[in-house]
């Protein structure tokens, strides 16, 4: 490698990092997810730890890996979120050894246009800022592919230790991981080991895999035989996301990350316009990212038979049990395959023969990723994250919240803001004895019912629908009397915070959904619930106060009356 490359490869990497740390502190704050997973990772060591692991859905090496960043860092938003930065540069770095093992050590050209694509990369800078598994989870794929690659050039025991270490890795990582450890060693059988090997070599690495996850194995089959985390009811399956995912991949315009539009075709052409800015930004580099990707795939050589059996495999896989309801298909589960998309279409572009066409396309490709990335206002660093819990509490701080004032906080529970409260200060009682109709309390509001999460999955729908379609809940306005009503005194005001993402549904259409049972049976409880919860909750409250206005804030709006 000579100064030249060296000296282009520093200039890529220090681009990723400035990328990666350009908007670093959101004054947004964590959203929902980030937050659990700060809670998690905060958690007393090793009792309240370790039952936070158990109780969520992931894996639990991110959560292992940012409680010891804690230890040595600060846990202020910023630190939190670069610890998603360094493993995200760390991604890009070996990235150019991925490529280097692919080309046979040959290919700096590759090495250096896959490197670009990884530093930037809308989807990667996105997740290289948000406190959560998937920068961690790119980097480590990135490990795994490394290894996989050397055991096509060195089919060496090393390289199988290693290699199944990195399969280790990414398994405690995600909790699907095990669908592209599987399809990867696979693959790797059938194209990369020699047939007298092949059997030594499963039996090593499945060995390997079991000894090395062993301790982790338990918590891992616990998360996966709950199952109720992987019933999606709140986000039925729709083929956009497949399109979406490519604009993701290649694109500066996450769509399926922020899921802007409900069809792709909505997204590119809607009341007989075209959306030129759709059009310009996310499917030109789209396509020209789909081309070098195919072009990519068509050169004759083993690894490839590799990386599009893994790639086929997985995403079909993935793609059938969201069919089944069982998962999300968004990009973000798919984040292992993107170190070997990003491989082959960086190769698929060096293979043209034409030296102009290259230069034109990677021209286009990098200023409209960059312009997007820099202007505007929705891109990577920039997207506002609109359930960031800080939102309501310095909307609230605005409206000048004061002691005997109450707070309905519908959705999310109470505690989930008191990261960015000054809980010893005395005029933020309000937040203490704030009432929570959450995403997991609601049954009980309803009727008194405290179910199990899978039971709440299971009969929920038809417990409550006569609840929904009928005009009075005895219970629900009891418990709000007792918990937020009859403690307003004259002039006290009460806040109805509300997540209008999940609470759309106005008091009509509740009905009209409940009284249709096609339509009830597809409809997602989440929505139907919480558009009920929020109806109710502001009936009552124009019934007996003064409506005074509401807060539009990201994606919350807080309704206020005042006691007359």
């Amino acid at each position: 490698m000579n100064k030249k490359n060296i000296f282009y490869l520093i200039l890529i990497v220090a681009a990723a990092i400035l990328f990666r740390i350009w908007h670093l502190d959101k004054p947004e704050g964590m959203w929902n997810d980030e937050y659990l997973t700060w809670k998690i990772a905060s958690a007393r060591f090793p009792t309240e730890f370790f039952e936070g692991l158990k109780s969520n859905c992931h894996a639990p090496l991110h959560y292992i890996y940012l409680k010891l960043w804690m230890l040595i860092f600060h846990d202020s938003d910023k630190f939190l979120r670069l610890s998603s930065v360094i493993p995200g540069v760390l991604g890009v770095i070996t990235m150019y050894f991925v490529s280097l093992e692919y080309k046979n050590k040959e290919g700096i050209s590759t090495a250096l246009a896959a490197t670009t694509l990884c530093a930037i990369s809308s989807f990667l800078i996105y997740y290289s800022q948000e406190i959560r598994i998937y920068s961690l989870l790119f980097f480590i794929t990135t490990l795994t592919l490394l290894f996989a690659l050397k055991i096509f050039n060195n089919p060496s025991k090393k390289n199988f230790v290693l290699y199944s270490l990195m399969c280790v890795l990414l398994i405690l990582t995600h909790t699907i991981g095990f669908v592209f450890v599987l399809f990867s060693t696979a693959a790797l059988m059938v194209f990369a080991v020699p047939k007298k090997q092949t059997a030594s070599f499963a039996l090593f690495s499945i060995l390997g895999v079991i000894l090395l996850a062993l301790p982790f194995i338990p918590l891992i089959a616990n998360i996966l035989i709950k199952g109720g985390y992987f019933s999606q009811w709140w986000a039925p399956f729709n083929f956009s996301r497949i399109f979406f995912v490519l604009t993701d991949i290649f694109s500066p315009v996450l769509c399926d990350t922020f899921h802007v539009y409900n069809t792709f075709a909505d997204a590119f052409y809607k009341n007989g316009i075209v959306n030129l800015g759709f059009f310009t930004f996310a499917l030109i580099p789209s396509l020209i990212g789909i081309l070098c990707f195919i072009n990519g795939a068509l050169n004759p050589k083993r690894m490839q038979g590799y990386l599009l059996s893994v790639i086929l495999c997985t995403v079909l896989t993935v793609l059938i049990a969201s069919m089944a309801g069982k998962i999300v298909f968004v990009t973000k589960y798919l984040i292992e395959l993107v170190p070997l998309v990003i491989l082959m279409t960086a190769d698929g572009f060096i293979s043209f023969k034409s030296k102009g066409f290259k230069i034109s396309i990677a021209t286009i490709f990098i200023v409209l990723n960059l312009f997007y990335f820099i202007v505007s206002e929705t891109s990577a660093v920039r997207l506002l994250r609109e359930e960031g819990q800080r939102l309501p509490v310095l909307a609230l701080n605005d409206m000048g919240l004061k002691k005997n004032d109450k707070i309905i906080f519908l959705y999310y529970p109470k505690r989930w803001f008191y990261k960015y409260i000054d809980l010893n200060n005395p005029d933020n009682e309000p937040y203490n004895n704030a009432s929570e109709v959450t995403k997991h309390t609601y049954a009980f509001y309803f009727d008194g019912w405290y179910p199990q999460r899978k039971e709440l999955y299971k009969e929920g729908k038809e417990r409550f629908r006569p609840i929904f379609l009928s005009d009075s809940n005895k219970y629900f306005d009891d418990r709000l009397n007792l918990e937020a009503f009859k403690w307003l005194n004259k002039g006290d005001r009460l806040f109805v915070v509300d997540l209008t993402s999940v609470s759309f549904f106005p008091e009509s259409v509740v009905h009209q959904i409940a009284e249709n049972d096609e339509i009830y049976k597809t409809t997602p409880l989440l929505y139907i619930a919480m558009s009920y919860a929020k109806n109710f909750v502001l009936n009552k409250a124009h019934r007996e106060l003064d409506y005074i206005g509401l807060y539009n804030t990201g994606a919350w709006r807080i309704y206020v009356f005042k006691k007359a």
